[in-house]
Protein backbone atom coordinates (compact mmCIF):
# COMPACT_ATOMS: atom_id res chain seq x y z
CA UNK A 1 0.00 0.00 0.00
CA UNK A 2 2.60 2.15 1.11
CA UNK A 3 4.53 1.73 -2.16
CA UNK A 4 1.70 2.58 -4.26
CA UNK A 5 1.25 5.89 -2.24
CA UNK A 6 4.38 6.96 -3.61
CA UNK A 7 4.18 5.97 -7.03
CA UNK A 8 0.88 7.12 -7.62
CA UNK A 9 0.62 10.43 -4.87
CA UNK A 10 2.78 13.53 -4.68
CA UNK A 11 4.49 12.13 -1.21
CA UNK A 12 6.89 15.00 -0.06
CA UNK A 13 7.96 13.10 3.15
CA UNK A 14 11.82 13.09 3.85
CA UNK A 15 14.23 11.79 6.57
CA UNK A 16 12.71 10.32 8.98
CA UNK A 17 9.39 11.15 7.86
CA UNK A 18 9.74 9.16 5.07
CA UNK A 19 8.54 5.80 6.96
CA UNK A 20 5.18 7.95 7.95
CA UNK A 21 2.86 6.41 4.73
CA UNK A 22 4.49 2.90 5.43
CA UNK A 23 3.44 2.96 9.33
CA UNK A 24 0.11 4.66 8.32
CA UNK A 25 -0.73 2.13 5.70
CA UNK A 26 -0.27 -0.22 8.84
CA UNK A 27 -2.67 1.19 11.23
CA UNK A 28 -5.39 1.69 8.36
CA UNK A 29 -4.71 -1.68 7.74
CA UNK A 30 -5.41 -2.61 11.29
CA UNK A 31 -7.90 -0.60 11.51
CA UNK A 32 -9.98 -1.80 8.59
CA UNK A 33 -9.24 -5.23 8.07
CA UNK A 34 -8.20 -6.40 11.67
CA UNK A 35 -8.99 -10.25 10.80
CA UNK A 36 -6.91 -10.43 7.96
CA UNK A 37 -2.94 -10.81 9.44
CA UNK A 38 -0.50 -9.18 7.46
CA UNK A 39 3.60 -9.66 7.62
CA UNK A 40 4.04 -7.04 10.12
CA UNK A 41 1.63 -8.48 12.54
CA UNK A 42 3.55 -11.30 12.00
CA UNK A 43 6.95 -10.04 12.46
CA UNK A 44 5.59 -8.79 15.99
CA UNK A 45 4.29 -11.71 16.97
CA UNK A 46 7.98 -13.40 16.09
CA UNK A 47 9.58 -10.60 18.11
CA UNK A 48 6.76 -11.28 21.10
CA UNK A 49 7.37 -15.22 21.02
CA UNK A 50 11.28 -14.62 21.13
CA UNK A 51 11.22 -12.29 24.04
CA UNK A 52 8.98 -14.44 25.97
CA UNK A 53 10.79 -17.48 25.75
CA UNK A 54 13.96 -15.58 26.45
CA UNK A 55 12.43 -14.95 29.89
CA UNK A 56 11.51 -18.85 30.33
CA UNK A 57 7.65 -18.14 29.45
CA UNK A 58 8.19 -21.08 26.63
CA UNK A 59 4.42 -21.80 27.15
CA UNK A 60 3.19 -18.27 26.17
CA UNK A 61 6.07 -17.95 23.41
CA UNK A 62 4.69 -21.27 21.58
CA UNK A 63 1.30 -20.18 22.04
CA UNK A 64 1.92 -17.65 19.35
CA UNK A 65 3.85 -18.90 17.28
CA UNK A 66 2.11 -21.84 16.51
CA UNK A 67 -0.79 -19.21 15.75
CA UNK A 68 1.85 -17.28 13.49
CA UNK A 69 2.55 -21.04 11.76
CA UNK A 70 -1.55 -21.02 10.97
CA UNK A 71 -0.73 -18.01 9.53
CA UNK A 72 2.25 -18.62 6.97
CA UNK A 73 1.02 -22.06 6.71
CA UNK A 74 -2.12 -20.13 4.48
CA UNK A 75 0.56 -18.65 2.09
CA UNK A 76 2.69 -22.02 1.34
CA UNK A 77 1.55 -23.34 -1.84
CA UNK A 78 2.62 -26.75 -3.47
CA UNK A 79 5.18 -25.44 -5.54
CA UNK A 80 6.99 -24.51 -2.17
CA UNK A 81 8.97 -28.05 -1.28
CA UNK A 82 11.63 -26.57 1.07
CA UNK A 83 11.86 -23.92 3.73
CA UNK A 84 14.00 -22.25 1.34
CA UNK A 85 11.62 -21.70 -1.66
CA UNK A 86 8.55 -20.41 1.21
CA UNK A 87 10.94 -17.68 2.34
CA UNK A 88 9.19 -15.46 -0.12
CA UNK A 89 6.03 -15.37 1.90
CA UNK A 90 7.31 -13.39 4.83
CA UNK A 91 9.43 -10.12 5.09
CA UNK A 92 10.43 -9.82 8.95
CA UNK A 93 13.04 -9.12 10.98
CA UNK A 94 13.04 -13.05 10.80
CA UNK A 95 14.00 -15.42 8.25
CA UNK A 96 11.63 -18.51 7.76
CA UNK A 97 14.16 -21.11 7.74
CA UNK A 98 15.81 -20.04 11.54
CA UNK A 99 12.40 -19.68 12.86
CA UNK A 100 10.87 -22.93 11.95
CA UNK A 101 13.95 -24.52 13.40
CA UNK A 102 13.70 -22.50 16.72
CA UNK A 103 9.80 -23.32 16.98
CA UNK A 104 10.91 -27.06 17.14
CA UNK A 105 13.36 -26.61 19.85
CA UNK A 106 10.85 -24.20 22.03
CA UNK A 107 8.28 -26.66 22.01
CA UNK A 108 10.47 -29.21 23.84
CA UNK A 109 11.29 -26.76 26.14
CA UNK A 110 7.74 -25.99 26.96
CA UNK A 111 7.27 -29.99 26.87
CA UNK A 112 9.17 -30.01 30.26
CA UNK A 113 6.50 -27.45 31.77
CA UNK A 114 3.51 -28.91 29.56
CA UNK A 115 3.63 -32.44 28.47
CA UNK A 116 0.69 -31.15 26.05
CA UNK A 117 3.35 -29.08 23.94
CA UNK A 118 4.94 -31.93 23.44
CA UNK A 119 2.12 -33.18 21.36
CA UNK A 120 2.41 -30.10 19.82
CA UNK A 121 5.54 -30.55 18.78
CA UNK A 122 4.96 -33.90 16.89
CA UNK A 123 2.12 -32.58 14.94
CA UNK A 124 4.75 -29.47 13.97
CA UNK A 125 7.17 -31.60 13.02
CA UNK A 126 5.07 -33.99 10.85
CA UNK A 127 3.62 -31.54 9.46
CA UNK A 128 6.93 -29.19 8.47
CA UNK A 129 7.97 -32.26 7.12
CA UNK A 130 5.14 -33.34 4.60
CA UNK A 131 4.80 -29.22 3.32
CA UNK A 132 8.66 -29.36 2.91
CA UNK A 133 10.20 -32.95 2.11
CA UNK A 134 13.09 -30.96 -0.01
CA UNK A 135 14.32 -28.81 3.16
CA UNK A 136 18.08 -29.48 4.37
CA UNK A 137 18.17 -33.51 4.78
CA UNK A 138 19.85 -32.10 8.58
CA UNK A 139 16.84 -30.28 9.40
CA UNK A 140 14.52 -33.59 8.51
CA UNK A 141 16.48 -35.44 10.07
CA UNK A 142 16.61 -33.11 13.54
CA UNK A 143 12.59 -32.71 12.85
CA UNK A 144 11.75 -36.24 12.71
CA UNK A 145 13.90 -36.96 15.87
CA UNK A 146 12.18 -34.56 17.76
CA UNK A 147 8.71 -36.63 16.65
CA UNK A 148 10.33 -39.77 18.26
CA UNK A 149 12.01 -38.11 21.21
CA UNK A 150 8.43 -36.53 22.23
CA UNK A 151 6.76 -40.11 21.75
CA UNK A 152 8.93 -41.43 24.84
CA UNK A 153 8.42 -38.13 26.47
CA UNK A 154 4.46 -38.87 26.81
CA UNK A 155 5.12 -42.09 27.65
CA UNK A 156 4.28 -43.93 23.84
CA UNK A 157 7.62 -45.87 23.50
CA UNK A 158 6.73 -48.29 21.05
CA UNK A 159 5.55 -45.31 18.65
CA UNK A 160 8.97 -43.80 19.54
CA UNK A 161 10.82 -46.95 18.55
CA UNK A 162 9.17 -46.80 15.29
CA UNK A 163 9.88 -44.06 14.12
CA UNK A 164 13.70 -44.16 15.23
CA UNK A 165 13.44 -47.68 12.95
CA UNK A 166 12.40 -45.45 10.45
CA UNK A 167 14.88 -42.85 11.23
CA UNK A 168 17.68 -45.36 10.70
CA UNK A 169 16.33 -46.32 7.50
CA UNK A 170 16.19 -43.21 6.69
CA UNK A 171 19.37 -41.72 8.16
CA UNK A 172 21.71 -44.61 8.21
CA UNK A 173 24.96 -42.75 8.42
CA UNK A 174 23.95 -40.49 10.74
CA UNK A 175 25.56 -41.08 14.08
CA UNK A 176 23.06 -38.82 16.53
CA UNK A 177 20.13 -41.13 15.11
CA UNK A 178 21.51 -43.80 16.89
CA UNK A 179 22.70 -41.74 19.70
CA UNK A 180 19.29 -39.79 20.21
CA UNK A 181 17.49 -43.73 19.83
CA UNK A 182 20.03 -44.97 22.46
CA UNK A 183 19.70 -42.05 25.12
CA UNK A 184 15.81 -42.22 25.35
CA UNK A 185 16.65 -45.66 27.61
CA UNK A 186 19.13 -43.98 29.99
CA UNK A 187 20.07 -40.92 29.75
CA UNK A 188 17.07 -38.56 28.34
CA UNK A 189 15.65 -38.26 31.74
CA UNK A 190 12.38 -36.83 30.53
CA UNK A 191 11.82 -40.13 28.46
CA UNK A 192 9.37 -42.61 29.95
CA UNK A 193 10.96 -45.61 28.81
CA UNK A 194 12.25 -48.22 31.12
CA UNK A 195 15.87 -47.62 32.31
CA UNK A 196 17.51 -50.16 30.14
CA UNK A 197 21.49 -50.39 29.56
CA UNK A 198 21.16 -52.90 27.49
CA UNK A 199 18.97 -51.55 24.80
CA UNK A 200 20.89 -48.64 25.25
CA UNK A 201 24.50 -50.51 24.23
CA UNK A 202 22.93 -52.29 21.92
CA UNK A 203 21.18 -49.24 19.81
CA UNK A 204 24.83 -47.58 19.95
CA UNK A 205 26.65 -50.84 18.59
CA UNK A 206 24.28 -50.74 15.94
CA UNK A 207 25.57 -47.75 14.74
CA UNK A 208 29.45 -48.70 14.92
CA UNK A 209 28.67 -51.77 13.07
CA UNK A 210 27.23 -49.93 10.29
CA UNK A 211 30.48 -47.31 10.33
CA UNK A 212 28.49 -43.97 10.73
CA UNK A 213 29.82 -40.87 10.04
CA UNK A 214 30.22 -39.53 13.85
CA UNK A 215 31.98 -42.52 15.17
CA UNK A 216 33.29 -41.08 18.09
CA UNK A 217 30.82 -39.31 19.85
CA UNK A 218 29.08 -42.89 19.37
CA UNK A 219 32.08 -44.62 21.29
CA UNK A 220 31.58 -41.21 23.64
CA UNK A 221 28.28 -42.11 24.30
CA UNK A 222 29.14 -45.83 25.10
CA UNK A 223 31.94 -44.79 27.57
CA UNK A 224 29.59 -42.66 29.87
CA UNK A 225 27.17 -45.32 29.85
CA UNK A 226 29.46 -47.95 31.02
CA UNK A 227 30.40 -45.71 33.51
CA UNK A 228 26.76 -44.94 35.07
CA UNK A 229 26.03 -48.63 34.67
CA UNK A 230 29.37 -49.33 36.40
CA UNK A 231 28.74 -46.67 39.51
CA UNK A 232 25.01 -47.79 39.71
CA UNK A 233 26.10 -51.25 40.22
CA UNK A 234 28.57 -50.51 42.98
CA UNK A 235 25.90 -48.41 44.61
Amino acid sequence: MSEKWWKTSHVTARGFDRDFPWMAAVVLWERLAPHIINSEKLNDMMQEGYRLCSEGKEDEGCRIWLEVWEHLKKRFTPEMKSINDAEKVFSGLQNLFNWCQDLEMELGNAGLKEPSFYEKRIEYCREFCRLFPETDRLIIENMKRAEAESYFTLGMVEEGDRAFRDLVEEFPDSAWVYIGWGDMYWLFRDSKAPRDYDRAENIYRMALERNVDGREDVLERLQMLEEERTNETAV
